[in-house]
Parts: structure tokens; sequence; C-alpha cells
């Protein structure tokens, strides 16, 4: 099997798997607990926080952890819109992932910001569309396609407004620092699976003094901000794979070769890259077959022993077209229904890549 899907999750790091087994004998307790369990408990629970935290680049004490992206997405975007001082105005775009777009339908009042690739907005034109109290909800690098938002330039611009930025960097984690503390946004979710840490674990950081409305009601877990026991041995697995992610992120670079590669292939097939001329982190692309349906496709690869995607992992079983780049190409909606994406890791080999393509060109020849 050629796995070329790591955009929708990772495999599980060899590093998480030890830390998670080296504390299966101590994380089972509730961490809220005052006895000796519970404190030990406890303790893991703090070393995996400040994991996430260093690899985020801000203190542990600003960070929530949560059960995965899509609910540190929620909490980010339905928190701040519920915050004392909030419009309830969203400004966001159709490239979000529906962890963002969907949650702030459904709780602002949306303006959408126009996001095609040959018409770029410019941080005074975001800034315009915002006032105090709205918020800017964007994400760092786009799950489609891989194009890179420039979400420090928008969000500087949008703060000096008065707006809240809220950025889901779930695809950004492990790709470079990110430096939230340093940054202009108010709140950043990211998720384990995307960086080889276990499903179901994922984090929020919250700027020091942002005020999150109330998502759920519980417990006061996460400093009030997140009611439910937490996920202990996850949140072990996920802070290791933190901790690894932050140092061998340059590696990641190596696979922008074999990405190329690949691209150069599938357009000499006929294929054409989407998201270009933006620029684009090094591990993805997303190539659209222009007369294919993309569905039709991965499912032919996955025969050849290919995994790809044909969209966001949640909603690749479905056959609606990718909302992402209805958005990018407005004026080619065939790219929505004929997308595949592949996404490589830094432990992606030469040879998976040529048996890959040779196997696109099979599947190509025979539709």
């Amino acid at each position: 099997m050629i796995y070329l899907d790591h955009h929708a999750a990772t495999p599980l790091r060899a590093v998480a798997e030890e830390a998670m087994h080296a504390a299966r004998d101590r994380a089972w307790a509730n961490p809220s607990s005052v006895h000796a369990a519970g404190r030990a408990a406890r303790a893991l629970l703090e070393t995996a926080r400040a994991q996430v935290a260093e690899a985020l680049g801000s203190r542990a004490a600003d960070v929530v952890l949560t059960s995965g992206g899509t609910e540190a997405c929620n909490l980010g975007v339905r928190g701040l819109v519920g915050s004392s001082g909030a419009s309830g105005a969203v400004l966001t775009s159709m490239l979000e992932h529906p962890a963002v777009r969907v949650t702030a339908e459904a709780v602002g009042r949306v303006t959408w910001l126009p996001c095609a690739a040959d018409a770029w907005p410019n941080p005074e034109e975001v800034a315009s569309r915002l006032g105090p109290g709205d918020l800017l909800a964007v994400q760092w690098v786009n799950h489609e396609t891989g194009v890179i938002l420039p979400v420090r330039e928008w969000a500087e611009l949008a703060r000096a407004r008065g707006a809240r930025v809220f950025v889901d960097a779930t695809q950004a984690l492990g790709k470079w620092p990110l430096n939230v503390a340093e940054s202009p946004f108010d709140a950043v979710a990211v998720a384990g699976q995307k960086i080889g840490g276990p499903t179901g674990t994922g984090a929020l950081w919250v700027r020091r003094g942002v005020e999150l409305g109330s998502v759920a009601t519980g417990g006061g877990q996460e400093r009030g901000r997140r009611a439910g026991t937490q996920n202990v041995l996850g949140h072990v697995g996920f802070g290791a794979a933190c901790a690894e992610a932050l140092a061998s992120a340059a590696q990641l670079e190596r696979a922008a070769g074999l990405r190329d590669q690949l691209e150069e292939h599938a357009c000499s097939l006929g294929g054409v890259v989407n998201g270009l001329p933006l620029p684009r982190v090094s591990n993805v692309t997303q190539v659209a077959f222009p007369g294919q349906r993309a569905d039709v496709l991965v499912a032919a690869l996955d025969v050849e022993g290919v995994c790809a995607s044909a969209g966001a992992a949640c909603s690749s079983g479905l056959t609606e077209p990718v909302a992402a780049l209805l958005a990018l190409h407005p004026g080619e909606p065939w790219r929505a229904t004929s997308s595949v994406r592949f996404s490589l890791a830094p432990s992606t080999t030469q040879e998976e890549i040529s048996l890959a393509c040779a196997a696109l060109g099979r599947v190509l020849s025979r539709s």
C-alpha cells in the first residue's frame, strides 16, 4: 500500500506510541482527582500540555486540550463569537474546513471573503470588511490544495480595527515554527492526527486575557474553558508527536521534490494543478483531471494500492463539489468535481512516487 493521504491523517509516530505505552499504567485516573493516582495522571497531562505549547510557541497555561481539530475550531469560533464585546459578525471564506465554515454560519452573521487564486485579497481589503468586535476566522494552510494564506498580514490589520482573529492551523502545525505568542492572533486550533499523534486529540491556544464564551456546560476542566474529563493517554501521545515534529520540521522539505515529480507526471497525463500561482506547503498537491470524476479516480487508485483523496476526509465519502475549489477557481467549476489530492510525508520514498505515477497512468488510460 502506498499512502499519499497525510493531510487526512498520519500514521502514529513511534515516539508517540512509546510514550503512550510507557504512561499506560499511570494515565487511567481522572486528572482532576486530588489523590495520588489523579496527581500522577495530572502530571502526565501537564507534561503533554507543555510539549504542545512548545510546538505552538506559547505558554502552557494558554493551551486548552481538546478531543481533536474539529472541537478546537468549534471552541475557538463559538467561544470568540459568544464572548462579551463580540458583534456576532464573522468574516471567513469558502476555503475553510467545514469545522470553521459551517460553525461560523451556525453562530454568526457571515460575510464571505473572496479568495480566487487570481484575485487574492490584500490585507487592506480584508481589514476594510471588519469592525470592532467582529471575528476574522481563517485557516493558515488550506487542507485541500496546501495553499498558504497570509494570515499574519491579515490579522495585524484586522486587530488594528478592533476585530478578533481565529486561525485554523491544523495543516500548519509541524511544518514550520508557529510562534503564536508573538502573532497577532487571538486563538489558534491544531490537531494531533495531522502530525503523527493519536486521532481524537487536539488543542486550542487562546491568547492570555482573551475571553471565550461558554460552549459546553459541565465541569471546570481546562481552566473553565472546556468541560469534560481529559484524554490523558491520548494527549501524552500528542505531546510526544509535537516534540518530534518540531525537531524534524525541516525534513518535510525533502518531500517537495517528490511532490513536484508527481505533479509533473499528473500534468503530462492531462491534469491541472489547483491553487497556482499561490504559495503552497511542500508536501501536497491537488490535481484536477478534466472530464473525470474524482470519486471514481480515487476508488480506482485504491484498487491499484494507492491511497489518495477526493477532498477533506470528513467529506470525501460524499460526491458534492469541493467548496474550496469553487472559491479558488470560480470560472472553472469542473475542478471541484474532478480533483484528487496527494499528500506526502517525510518518509515517502522515490519508489513509492514512481509506483504511484505508474498507477495513475493506468487508471487514466482506462477511464
